[in-house]
């Protein structure tokens, strides 16, 4: 009798948000998990990345310039894509800035109710990520908690309930919950129609095909013919649905795609510079040199000695 095991290969299709998040090198960091009574306030602006405060159990007030307080309450995400500045506090009244991260974590009976925080940062390749940040508006506040979803509503639990603990691998497991939550939030937003920029575009048929088109296979010519194909339309129909769902042409946007490509290889790499600007569409080394110059205002040779 044979022992040889035939295993069966599949080939995964990855769909256009995954590729897209893989590209922006997406991930989550939770840094702060704790709670807070009596008066405390917290910010955690200018990382230059997406600071996060997950309200886990009782309530806050959430401050920022030339908005009024927004109430929080247990289950409540707020996240900032622009890292715009702003404090998490106790009270509806703005806090004094000598008493901002002052406060010490902990429970205290004496001092009343808690309120439980989950802190942290969404972080991204920031030159690949600048079209999809600006897409995003500059506070996002989502009731994760409450979504008609059962599966996201389980999630959301359990990051919560990891939180609290500190057992072997709970730094990375809240970290990784994070992502999902995260991923569950762009997908419902999109879902629902309230996501511009190229997340919403992914979620429409016909562009999200082109932008898939151009993401995966980068190299190919990628004329506007040949996108409207690929997404079923006519050419003018197709440019002008493009630039006003995106704010640029797609030869724009596959220029920017594949300059960001460059920029990480060359970070990220030793690979030579006829390599980086074939696997990117450019025929010679010296077409992508100029095209590089012209993207970011230096040779890829600089940018990679800097």
């Amino acid at each position: 009798m044979s022992n040889r095991v035939n295993k069966v290969s599949e080939t995964v299709v990855e769909d256009g948000l995954s590729t897209l998040m893989r590209h922006l090198r997406f991930r989550a960091r939770v840094f702060f998990r704790s709670e807070y009574c009596g008066s405390w306030a917290v910010d955690t602006s200018g990382s230059q990345q997406v600071p996060f405060h997950m309200v886990c159990q009782g309530e806050g007030w959430l401050h920022s310039a030339n908005a009024e307080p927004t109430h929080m309450i247990a289950g409540q995400l707020v996240l900032f894509p622009g890292d715009k500045p702003h404090v998490l506090a106790n009270s509806d009244d703005p806090p004094a800035d000598h008493t901002i991260n002052t406060a010490e974590p902990g429970y205290r009976p004496d001092e009343g109710a808690s309120t439980r925080l989950v802190c942290g940062y969404f972080e991204f390749d920031q030159r690949a990520a600048g079209a999809f940040l600006s897409s995003l508006p500059g506070t996002m506040i989502v009731d994760v908690g409450k979504t008609e979803r059962s599966d996201v509503r389980e999630l959301v639990n359990l990051w919560i309930s990891e939180s609290r603990e500190d057992q072997m691998g709970t730094a990375l497991a809240v970290d990784l919950l994070a992502e999902l939550v995260f991923l569950q939030m762009l997908r419902a937003e999109a879902q629902a129609g309230r996501m511009g920029g190229v997340v919403g575009a992914l979620t429409d048929t016909k562009l999200g095909a082109a932008l898939h088109a151009m993401h995966t296979q980068p190299e190919l010519g990628h004329s506007n013919a040949d996108l409207a194909r690929t997404a079923g339309m006519s050419e003018s129909a197709f440019g002008k649905r493009f630039k006003r769902e995106l704010g640029m042409t797609p030869g724009a946007y596959l220029r920017e795609w594949r300059m960001n490509m460059a920029a990480r290889a060359l970070r990220e790499s030793e690979r030579s510079m006829l390599d980086i600007a074939l696997s990117i569409g450019y025929e010679s080394e010296v077409a992508f040199r100029k095209a590089f110059k012209s993207h970011f205002g230096e040779s890829p040779g600089r940018y990679r000695r800097a």
